[in-house]
């Protein structure tokens, strides 16, 4: 009797881890089956995860979609500022041409995209964007023949036609950034941060705005600015540029900031040369010609 209960016991023992048995492997097989799923969406949601805020160089080919869903090819490489989208994607303001006003300036509004491709995005640091606006303002003041020409913002291979604050814009451009092509709306624009200010508004001349120097002793300290800030100065000014008004007080000039205590800048004081679009040493032209009354950052 025992004998045969003790048979019994080792059957059930051996059932029950059969049994067990089973169930552990269909467990691991259905663990196995979800690990290339769970992988996929682990790497689907690191992708998500890499995208942030910021400024991007988006490549050539790249599919871009509107909010009507018509889809574009990024016809050229372009760098652009953009936000995740929540979908891994990336929503991006890209300056878009409408045309040229009565002056022949070229007019600009901003598209918005949605780049769904995160392998065709390379994230840029700020530094990265300041120095391609830096470089392709240097690039200008090495090009053949060129001549200041007010609201001219033209840069060819063999000629180069524009003013202080055409210079400044075509350079922002590269990098998504459109500023109104005047050197008074470039100094007041709605995303400029302002890192040295020595004027004040006083009012509105004729359509021109008009300000009185805080401090005339006053310097901007250099070494708080960084490369691609733009650099004021108060002087004789037609910066509406739509009428032919002129004010002794409104911001006349714009300079950008190249670093080391230089600037460069497309200046009407030496149209009598080929080189109108040059270098100078910051401090040497606030001391000889004219202070800096404001600076503003527009790539934080």
């Amino acid at each position: 009797m025992i004998a045969m209960n003790t048979r019994r016991s080792l059957c059930v023992i051996l059932i029950a881890s059969l049994l067990l048995a089973g169930c552990g492997s269909a467990e691991s097989s259905t663990a196995e089956s979800k690990a290339p799923e769970a992988a996929s969406q682990a790497a689907e949601e690191e992708t998500k995860a890499e995208l942030a805020e910021g400024f991007y160089r988006i490549a050539q080919g790249a599919a871009l979609m509107d909010d009507a869903h018509d889809v574009l090819s990024n016809s050229t490489e372009r760098i652009c500022y953009g936000k995740p989208d929540g979908n891994g994607g990336l929503r991006v303001d890209i300056p878009y041409s409408t045309g040229v006003n009565e002056l022949n300036e070229a007019q600009y509004e901003y598209r918005t995209f949605t780049v769904s491709e995160p392998e065709k995005l390379t994230a840029l640091s700020a530094d990265e964007v300041r120095q391609t606006v830096v470089d392709y303002a240097l690039a200008m003041s090495e090009k053949p023949n060129q001549t200041y020409e007010l609201s001219g913002e033209y840069v060819g291979d063999t000629e180069t036609r524009s003013d202080c604050s055409g210079m400044t814009e075509l350079a922002y451009l590269q990098v998504g950034i459109y500023l109104e092509h005047y050197a008074d709306a470039q100094a007041n624009g709605e995303n400029a941060e302002i890192v040295f200010d020595n004027i004040s508004y006083i009012g509105d001349t004729d359509g021109i705005e008009t300000y009185h120097v805080n401090d005339p002793s006053a310097r901007v300290d250099y070494s708080k600015l960084e490369k691609g800030d733009l650099l004021f100065f108060l002087c004789a000014t037609n910066s509406s540029s739509d009428n032919d008004l002129f004010s002794d007080d409104g911001i006349g000039h714009v300079a950008m900031y190249i670093g080391d205590g230089r600037m460069v800048h497309f200046t009407a004081d030496y149209d009598l040369t080929n080189n109108p679009c040059r270098t100078e040493d910051l401090e040497d032209y606030q001391d000889r010609v004219l202070p800096v009354v404001r600076a503003v950052r527009y790539i934080k």
